[in-house]
């Protein structure tokens, strides 16, 4: 994904994308953490399309599947 310079100022910047899952995890709606081309730090995105689905989304959609 690549981001616009102001976007990415405007953005919230996490140092790992582990750091950007966690809030991820928590956040109301979809989001999905990226690697930013111009700062080398992680952002999130509610954009989904063409992205790889992050572990906690995969658990979710197995358990809503089962039960």
């Amino acid at each position: 994904m690549k981001t616009r310079p102001g976007v990415c100022q405007a953005k919230r910047r996490y140092a790992d994308e582990a750091a950007a899952l966690l809030v991820a995890e928590r956040a109301a709606v979809t989001l999905r953490p990226y690697r930013c081309t111009l700062c080398r730090q992680w952002h999130l995105t509610s954009r989904t399309k063409g992205m790889k689905l992050p572990a906690f989304e995969v658990a979710w959609s197995r358990m809503a599947r089962a039960g």
